[in-house]
């Protein structure tokens, strides 16, 4: 499917929710990534407000390798810059972006489906040194008792969210995490790795999380309002999520 250039930068409205209730990443993952890539420069893809960038900058402070951060939202771009000032921040779309360099890491978090699905592994392949590393990662959250997901599935459908719904089922969620490189003979040393944590969202986290999910953002403002009352009243205090981050990593074969 095209990309949906429209939706693609309707979080910048939401910036500040964005960065306050989206989950960050698994320090873990982020030492998996680099310990799978070369040294050298890295590249982000899509840094939004760098929920990502913070801990891969840090570590990657420690051994000199610098950060460029590609990011086609202004408004994302100025709280990505805020919290990370020693990274280099292109402001665009990744299709658009001219590498001066090639890079031993190109990573996206929670943006690659952004990136046009015919040009993207192209472009990526074309960013990269030899022996490069890709790795693409994302968070999915979901509710943890399934009988309130289920309720708050339903006031979605009401209001015809069904596949970008916040509240679909596990078994939906992971079948998004199959290895896209499969048979690409340009890649090599393809794995999957997944991580899981649980955590506690109060009311008003939880509101801000979904305001931050495209889908809920495109609706007329009253429309969303009124979904939110109704998301409001079935969470109450707060809710308990659950959130698999998953990994896909790859290497260019030359």
């Amino acid at each position: 499917m095209p990309v949906d250039r429209e939706r693609s930068v309707v979080f910048g409205s939401v910036a500040a929710e964005y960065d306050s209730a989206r989950p960050g990443y698994p320090d873990r993952l982020v030492a998996d990534v680099l310990a799978y890539a070369p040294p050298g420069p890295v590249l982000e893809v899509g840094a939004g407000t760098g929920k990502a960038t913070v801990s891969f900058a840090a570590l990657l402070a420690t051994t000199g390798a610098d950060l460029t951060c590609v990011e086609p939202d202004p408004r994302m771009a100025a709280v990505l810059t805020a919290k990370c000032p020693d990274v280099r921040v292109e402001i665009g779309i990744f299709e658009q972006y001219v590498p001066d360099r090639r890079f031993a890491l190109l990573y996206s978090a929670q943006a690659w489906h952004w990136v046009d699905p015919d040009r993207r592994w192209d472009l990526a392949h074309a960013a990269l040194a030899p022996s490069g590393a890709v790795a693409v990662f994302w968070n999915q959250y979901v509710v943890t008792d399934p009988a309130l997901r289920a309720e708050l599935a339903a006031v979605d459908r009401r209001y015809q969210i069904t596949t970008s719904s916040l509240h679909r089922s596990t078994e939906v969620r992971a079948r998004q995490a199959d290895h896209e490189l499969t048979g690409d003979p340009r890649w090599t040393d393809l794995e999957e790795r997944h991580y899981e944590h649980t955590g506690r969202y109060d009311a008003g986290r939880y509101l801000d999380l979904v305001r931050s999910i495209s889908a809920y953002q495109v609706l007329d403002a009253g429309v969303r309002e009124a979904l939110l009352d109704e998301i409001a009243a079935l969470i109450g205090d707060g809710v308990d999520m659950t959130f698999t981050t998953d990994l896909a990593l790859g290497r260019r074969a030359d």
